[in-house]
């Protein structure tokens, strides 16, 4: 009677850890970077020294991380602008002062190699190819 009584606690305390699954760091990383990194931001920066700080399992089954990481720029703004300027149509030229512009306002100056340390929380949600971030789908 005893080891029946231990096998059903075993096997509920099994079924109980499947269904409190949280993702792993390296899931969180590859989540984090493609957002990060996206609409050709990889050009730009370099993801580096990602670290999960903590995180928190919500009563709706998402979860919520909390994140380091540096970026570090590839190129200066400087350089950045040369290459943008040697495109030859108008419209580019316009997209690409329009870029310039963007990345003034958000990093202002920045010189090739320099490191943008941040630390950010980002909401994960199960979907059924894995964990994805809340924000792919608009939940935030």
């Amino acid at each position: 009677m005893r080891n029946l009584l231990i096998l059903t606690l075993l096997i509920f305390s099994v079924v109980m850890s499947g269904c409190t699954t949280t993702p792993d760091s390296d899931e969180v990383k590859l989540q984090v970077a493609k957002h990060v990194l996206q609409n050709g931001r990889d050009k730009i920066f370099i993801f580096e020294n990602f670290q999960k700080i903590n995180g928190l399992t919500t009563n709706d089954g998402s979860y919520i991380v909390e994140v380091s990481y540096d970026l570090v720029f590839r190129k200066g703004l400087n350089e950045l602008t040369q290459e943008l300027n040697r495109s030859e149509s108008p419209m580019v030229a316009l997209g690409a002062s329009l870029e310039i512009m963007t990345q003034l306002l958000q990093y202002g100056q920045f010189s090739a190699g320099e490191r943008l340390p941040c630390h950010e929380k980002y909401t994960l949600v199960k979907t059924e190819q894995g964990w994805r971030l809340a924000s792919d789908f608009n939940l935030e």
